[in-house]
């Protein structure tokens, strides 16, 4: 009888294996000890997963080549003692895979001790609901071969609620809902988090269970490059899985365009393409697009370049951005203080100016907030940008005359151009457009205070209103067009 391989694993050789071993002793020996040096092939052969959408309901889990590639990178990654990061379009298997992975270790490794969570306690688990993650343990468990079962174990008394334990080795897998202190207390041989781009306090309980395990396993779809999960994606140094929905044998362009019809445009961002910008709900400009970015845009000779200045604590930005004689908003440069009190931050927005357009005109602008104390100083932000020689316009608008502007400008103009653009470098200010600048619910009419997307857009909802608002109706009877402002001959900050 030939032993259970990877590439040649049809449904007929795993029934006539298992059937042949029933009552084979020896045959047994092998193939358990086959299965403990290989995962994929204990997968192959004797693991099965529920699928209630599917018929027939209980399926043969035969690992397709993208699993058997992320079942070996898994492994490797645990054995060596490395996080990993799997981003995943729906419908991939993972959370299957990550289970069977560690079920594979708790038969086969000695006193290991894994962590199984999730963001709610009933989705790590549920007794009775197949969508648990320790309901498809026990499943995967009911459906062993009698033969491979842990001497002395019986589901009812060591398949218990959240904790799963071998007691022929002493390994553990148990389980936790996501909470700040996440794993605290516990050393584990691997920890896996599952859909972690949507934990509350994502944030803190991964860097708890950095203290608790060498190997963190984090899996999700995008939501947005606002949490922990995106952070780790493209700031950190993490080994990064991608299992987009191309990869799977059965899925196809035909499969693609059927789900497209029956999900939301952020749904489709983060479900099936992996897309963190889009895959935000509630975004505040969801008609931004590929046509709104530039790979070059310069400056329109004879047209004043616009800055504009805001003053979140610690974190001012400045946006510069022209209005052509269309009244197009062409959006040049953006600069974003982290950590950084004002003043240094506007010299240095001054230089950048300078070295990137030296000798142009420049018209200030800012938040109105700028008439308040500044850097934990006597002086307004107004007062210090003065002192720089930058005496900036302002004067206070309505929130949403601003975001009805932008959506206008979004749309195509007269000239048949769409009527704003931002340089691609601007990358903040296209990540608020895509997602980072967005409401708590439809029901909130004021976007969320979340830094550093609601500062730059506050600074092109200031450009927009001041450069492109000319209407004169009552509510803003007060407004004018801002006009270039010649430094006073005594400098209100100095005072000479």
């Amino acid at each position: 009888m030939t032993l259970m391989t990877v590439a040649d694993n049809p449904l007929r050789q795993r029934a006539a294996l298992l059937s042949a071993a029933a009552h084979n002793v020896a045959l047994q020996q092998l193939l358990t000890e086959q299965f403990r040096r290989d995962p994929k092939a204990f997968c192959n052969a004797v693991v099965w997963t529920l699928d209630p959408r599917e018929s027939p309901v209980i399926r043969p889990f035969v690992l397709y080549p993208f699993q058997q590639d992320t079942l070996d990178s898994l492994h490797a990654s645990a054995q060596c003692g490395e996080d990993v990061l799997i981003e995943k379009s729906r419908d991939m298997g993972v959370s299957w895979l990550v289970l069977a992975w560690m079920l594979h270790q708790w038969l086969f490794s000695k006193g290991s001790q894994f962590l199984v969570g999730s963001r709610k306690l009933d989705y790590v688990d549920n007794p009775g609901d197949p969508t648990s993650l320790f309901e498809k343990l026990r499943f995967m468990l009911r459906q062993l071969p009698p033969w491979l079962l842990p001497k002395g174990f019986t589901v009812d008394k060591h398949a218990t609620k959240l904790r799963l334990r071998n007691p022929a080795t002493g390994s553990v897998i148990v389980g936790e809902s996501a909470n700040p202190q996440f794993s605290r207390g516990g050393r584990y041989k691997a920890i896996f988090m599952d859909e972690f781009p949507f934990w509350a306090n994502d944030d803190t309980a991964w860097a708890a269970a950095g203290q608790s395990s060498p190997c963190r396993m984090v899996v999700g779809t995008p939501y947005g490059k606002h949490n922990t999960f995106a952070r780790l994606r493209f700031e950190g140094q993490i080994k990064v899985l991608t299992l987009h929905w191309r990869r799977h044998p059965h899925k196809n362009a035909e499969w693609y365009a059927q789900q497209t019809r029956r999900l939301s445009p952020d749904e489709i961002a983060r479900e099936l393409d992996i897309n963190y910008n889009l895959s935000v709900a509630n975004r505040v400009f969801p008609h931004f697009g590929e046509e709104h970015k530039a790979e070059v845009l310069e400056p329109i000779e004879g047209k004043r370049l616009v800055r504009v200045w805001d003053f979140g604590y610690h974190c001012p930005c400045c946006v510069v951005l022209q209005v052509d004689g269309d009244g197009q908003v062409r959006v040049l440069h953006e600069m974003v203080g982290h950590q950084e009190v004002l003043k240094p931050f506007a010299q240095r927005v001054l230089q950048q100016c300078q070295s990137d357009y030296p000798d142009w005109p420049f018209e200030d602008l800012c938040d109105p907030a700028g008439s308040q104390k500044s850097d934990k100083s006597d002086h307004t932000s107004i007062d210090i940008l003065n002192s720089l020689g930058v005496y900036p316009y302002h004067e206070r608008t309505r929130i949403q005359r601003g975001l009805e502007l932008i959506r206008h400008k979004l749309l195509p103009q007269a000239s048949g151009q769409v009527g704003l653009v931002v340089h691609r470098r601007c990358t903040n200010l296209i990540d608020a457009f895509e997602g980072g600048y967005r409401y708590a619910s439809p029901q909130h009419e004021v976007p969320l205070e979340e830094h550093p997307f609601e500062d730059v857009m506050d600074c092109l909802r200031y450009g927009v209103i001041f450069k492109c608002d000319f209407e004169k109706d009552k509510t803003h009877k007060r407004y004018r067009p801002p006009t270039y402002r010649s430094p006073p001959a005594t400098n209100p900050y100095t005072g000479y």
